[in-house]
């Protein structure tokens, strides 16, 4: 059967299990409690570092699918934000079989094949949809980034601002409070705290050059934002100054995690 699937790839996760990390249980906390374990449309499959969602049936249009796999992405995405975590994940169509036998659950298919080698070869992190898939996003902002995929841009609220105020700064702190277009905000900022310490800071050359990479490209959709915010930096009161937002602006994991080992 062909299906709308999703391929998420766990970063760093061979180095947290030889680390033995306290953090590999709270993946899978993460993981466990996510909502398409709820919804009657999908199912997930779990393998160490590798997750993988894909419909059931194909009673429903493919935006319908691919919509609720960049959720569910999006969702994880935020939740592993919390504890310094992020992944790789596609989503794609194609062959993929699934059978319940009496004592296993069996699964194999073309397309899986396909995407864990093209996985490989991506560069950055974070979420990529198959071009052919590129109009059943919706709701999302997205970016070209070769012949055969597109970049999702999670931060949704941070986009969606940007777009609002076209880039200038600072804005109406109503626009924070009257709706929940933008009620992921403090996050997205959080993010870019992290991946700007992590691109210079991070002790591997190729690991810097993935968050680099996905740091230029936001850079690229929202220039005049990134501007600000890298001479004053990614806390809330750049956005207003009476605006403090609901995380501390001054607690960075991935410094803190490197301050500890040294």
């Amino acid at each position: 059967m062909e299906r709308d699937f999703l391929y998420i790839d766990i970063l760093g996760f061979s180095q947290m299990v030889r680390e033995h990390s306290a953090k590999i249980p709270q993946v899978f906390e993460i993981i466990d409690e996510l909502s398409v374990h709820s919804h009657y449309a999908f199912r997930a499959i779990v393998f160490s570092d590798t997750i993988i969602v894909y419909n059931e049936n194909d009673e429903m249009p493919s935006h319908y699918y691919v919509t609720y796999l960049i959720e569910f992405a999006q969702q994880l995405f935020y939740r592993l934000l919390s504890i310094g975590v992020y992944f790789r994940g596609l989503i794609t169509y194609g062959e993929f079989e699934f059978h319940v036998l009496k004592n296993i659950h069996a699964y194999w298919g073309n397309a899986l094949i396909d995407t864990y080698n093209d996985e490989k070869n991506i560069e950055g992190f974070g979420l990529f949809v198959r071009k052919d898939l590129s109009n059943d996003i919706l709701v999302f902002e997205k970016m070209s980034v070769g012949d055969n995929y597109d970049y999702v841009f999670l931060c949704q609220s941070y986009i969606n601002l940007y777009k609002k105020v076209h880039g200038e700064l600072p804005i109406d702190i109503v626009l924070l409070t009257e709706t929940d277009e933008f009620d992921r905000i403090d996050e997205d900022l959080k993010f870019f705290r992290e991946i700007s310490f992590l691109k210079e800071q991070h002790p591997c050359v190729e690991i810097r050059g993935k968050y680099k990479t996905v740091y230029d490209r936001y850079k690229e959709k929202t220039p005049k934002f990134l501007k600000v915010f890298e001479e004053q930096g990614f806390l809330p009161f750049v956005l207003n100054p009476g605006y403090y937002g609901s995380i501390n602006p001054f607690e960075n994991i991935a410094e803190q995690e490197f301050t500890s080992e040294k």
